[in-house]
């Protein structure tokens, strides 16, 4: 199963009384796994992560596959494994677009709010300043609003069915720091740009 991990930049997580040292591409392995407990944790929505190792410099995030004996939290979407391969590490542009797929691919879910210093990940309206941060609204008429180099989702959501999504980022010239965007705000300075 694919999910996500975050780490402390060194590559290294908090596993049972001590630290376990992941690399890029080579398993990793545990003898057993229960959540919370033993194993080897990831979890399959990326901003679930940010429970355990917070957005930004100190934590790198991955995307990984889980096998082997796997157990589920429950009060979210963490698992244990006792095999985990870290795959690609992820840009926070790249979070932000795993954020959206997952909400796509499990729109009745209800665990996909998030907010930090970070991200913002609200329904109908969400707001982000810190550059290279995450915004991402989702609602019958998302709107968002970030600063230079934030990366921003819109969501459309009508009747518990994903009716549109997109992300982009505020790069200062066609997407404006401070302004808010809805999807058709959107389409337009996508003309803009294309003109």
């Amino acid at each position: 199963m694919i999910v996500y991990k975050a780490t402390n930049n060194d590559m290294t997580c908090t596993m049972g009384q001590g630290a376990f040292q992941y690399q890029l591409g080579a398993p990793a392995t545990a003898e057993k796994s229960k959540c919370g407990d033993t194993g080897l944790h990831a979890c399959e929505y990326v901003l679930d992560c940010a429970r355990y190792y917070g957005l930004g410099r100190d934590h790198r995030y991955f995307k990984a596959k889980a096998e082997g004996d796997i157990a589920e939290d429950g009060s979210n979407t963490r698992i244990a494994c006792t095999r985990l391969t870290l795959l690609k590490e992820l840009t926070n542009r790249d979070i932000a677009k795993e954020a959206m797929l997952y909400m796509i691919h499990h729109p009745r879910r209800d665990n996909w709010e998030a907010s930090n210093l970070m991200v913002q990940v609200k329904e109908n309206t969400a707001e982000i300043r810190i550059p290279d941060g995450i915004a991402i609204a989702r609602g019958i008429h998302p709107k968002v609003s970030g600063c230079d180099g934030a990366h921003l989702g819109l969501i459309r959501e009508e009747k518990g069915k994903i009716t549109a999504a997109k992300i982009f980022d505020v790069d200062g010239v066609y997407i404006l720091p401070g302004v808010w965007y809805t999807l058709e705000d959107l389409a337009e300075a996508e003309r803009r740009q294309q003109s």
